[in-house]
């Protein structure tokens, strides 16, 4: 309940109805937990997939990194094939190569050996050899195109200053040694020298398409939506999905200025930009990097529909609980509502009419009972206006019906308070302790019962106000078994426990002791209630004692009632005597004859 009371204004939440209370009671708890459980389900799966994500494209991008890592050993591996080859054609043949030059003979065999080597390498796209006249050998002959700018290229020349280790070119684009201009291709370079003697033989180049990288990880990538690239150290575009971004910079600078990060890596990273998940792979022999992007929206695609659902769900639920706070506020709130009603009509003197009872639970027990109680009043009063009893008698009566009302309004604030809190078992206990109090109270018509009957009444209306106050007072009986078949003016032992409990113990600040006991003295019922409490010093004592009649105090007024009541019934010579000490407590003493029979 603290947790409402510091959402809701105190004042505004206790005026409003039953009906409205269990609705803003039940939103929370239904919506609550659904929106933190959408929430947290929406943060654990999204993660969950993205972590997964990450280990799947790192997976895929260790399979394609040693996919492309086999492909260029290939080509090296032709190129070191090719070397062998070449030499068996070149100088284990008698004639002079001058001689040879115009031979068709060696112009077969050497792109014999180039196709043969295609065959065996299919990476290999395409591959020529150029001999020390400058004689091109193409393995078709669009690799023989532009003699010039292949003998005054810069790639020849570095080549050919090389000592016959394989040399990479990056991804380009150009008008020799390629089939086409268009080409984007990666060039191995090699200077072909005589196994036996170092002599320069030519020098063979190599190419490998970039649509032969692409495929690779177009066939093992698994991203939906997503795409994968490869970048060099300065974060130009090596190879790509998309055929337009080749040889280009990365076009996002957060990405471009990420991947060409100096920062040591170890395997894969990856890091999320905007709306999107980028993991970088390394390639070591090259200083390239992998660069795989997907969309988180269409990663969490699924997670987004699980929260929807959710949500859904929470509306489907809410809907039941406001459907069934409804229904619970017309099972308890609406029979209360009317009991209200027709108590605050009883209130302003209409007695002329009865509540409707249609149930036979705890609010019909009281329903009943409030309208026996009702219909004990009316007859009271057509009693009292037939015998014209005397007025002070006349007053008493009427001080007695009025008693009752009043602590059942006190009453019925417990039992809403308790069903406010949940309490059901308390409700239960204070509706049926409070309609046996009512019947005790009711007797039959009798002005007289039993001082069993009495005592059960009191006991009924201790546990009452013990559930009031749980934190005032406790209580003790010690009745012996003759006393209670003595006869006794009903209400008479409940007005002194009301006044020791109100007036002693409440005010006292501490958990203090109610005691009533009970015993026959020379032919006399003598029954004392006693209690610890705030006490009273010798001028308010000798107030009450002689001066009730005047006294405006609630405990002068009560004490004087039953004391008038006891004296009217059976004499003078019976009554109450007080005694009391400040601090210390109050000692009220009531005597009576001991009759069995109602007389």
């Amino acid at each position: 309940m603290a947790i409402f009371r510091k959402i809701l204004p105190t004042h505004w939440f206790r005026n409003q109805r039953i009906r409205t209370k269990i609705i803003l009671i039940y939103f929370p708890l239904i919506f609550v937990p659904l929106f933190v459980l959408a929430f947290v389900s929406n943060q654990v799966y999204t993660n969950a997939i993205v972590k997964k994500t990450i280990k799947n494209v790192s997976d895929n991008s260790s399979l394609i990194i040693t996919r492309i890592s086999g492909m260029l050993t290939n080509v090296e591996s032709c190129a070191n094939m090719l070397t062998i080859n070449l030499n068996k054609v070149i100088v284990e043949d008698p004639q002079s190569l001058s001689e040879r030059e115009t031979s068709l003979q060696m112009y077969t065999q050497i792109t014999n050996q180039l196709s043969f080597a295609l065959l065996v390498f299919p990476d290999v796209q395409s591959a020529a050899f150029i001999d020390t006249n400058n004689r091109i050998y193409g393995s078709n002959l669009f690799m023989e195109r532009n003699k010039e700018g292949i003998v005054d290229s810069t790639m020849l020349k570095q080549i050919d200053a090389s000592s016959g280790n394989n040399i990479w070119f990056p991804m380009q684009r150009r008008n020799y040694l390629t089939n086409g201009e268009q080409e984007t291709i990666m060039t191995l370079g090699k200077r072909i020298v005589n196994i036996y003697t170092g002599q320069k033989l030519g020098i063979l180049v190599l190419n490998i398409k970039e649509s032969s990288l692409s495929a690779i990880y177009r066939k093992i990538g698994s991203i939906q939506d997503g795409s994968y690239f490869i970048v060099d150290e300065t974060g130009v575009v090596t190879s790509s999905q998309h055929a337009k971004d080749v040889l280009e910079e990365v076009a996002i600078p957060e990405i471009k200025a990420w991947v060409t990060s100096n920062a040591p890596r170890s395997g894969s990273a990856s890091f999320e930009y905007e709306k999107t998940l980028v993991v970088s792979s390394e390639l070591p022999s090259f200083g390239w990097k992998l660069i795989s992007m997907a969309p988180l929206a269409s990663l969490t695609e699924d997670t987004r529909k699980i929260t929807l659902l959710i949500v859904l769900l929470g509306v489907v639920c809410l809907f039941f609980a406001l459907l069934g706070a409804s229904m619970l506020s017309q099972l308890i709130a609406k029979p209360i509502m009317g009991l209200t009603k027709y108590m605050k009509r009883v209130k302003e003197g209409s007695l002329d009419m009865e509540f409707q009872v249609n149930s036979e639970d705890e609010i019909g027990m009281l329903s009943s009972g409030f309208n026996a109680m009702i219909r004990r009043i009316q007859e009271l009063l057509r009693n009292i206006n037939w015998e014209q009893k005397k007025k002070r008698e006349y007053e008493l009566a009427l001080i007695q019906a009025q008693i009752k009302p009043h602590f059942l309004y006190n009453t019925l604030d417990v039992i809403y308070t308790l069903s406010e809190m949940g309490r059901a078992r308390d409700v239960q206990r204070t509706t049926k302790a409070l309609a046996d109090f009512y019947r005790a109270a009711l007797s039959k018509g009798r002005e007289t019962i039993s001082l069993e009957e009495e005592i059960r009444n009191v006991k009924d209306y201790l546990s009452i106000q013990r559930i009031r106050y749980s934190d005032v007072f406790t209580y003790e009986f010690d009745i012996h078994n003759d006393v209670l078949q003595g006869q006794i003016p009903k209400l008479t032992i409940q007005p002194l426990v009301e006044n020791a409990i109100y007036h002693g113990l409440k005010t006292k600040g501490s958990l203090g002791l109610l005691t009533v006991t009970g015993e026959i003295v020379d032919h006399k019922i003598k029954i004392v209630v006693a209690d610890d409490g705030v006490g009273m010093d010798a001028e308010r004592l000798e107030a009450i004692v002689k001066k009730a009649a005047s006294s405006q105090e609630a405990v002068g007024y009560g004490f004087k009632n039953v004391n008038d009541r006891i004296q009217l019934y059976f004499g003078e010579e019976y009554g109450l005597q007080i005694k009391s000490e400040q601090g210390q407590g109050t000692v009220v003493t009531l005597w009576l004859p001991f009759q069995r029979e109602e007389g």
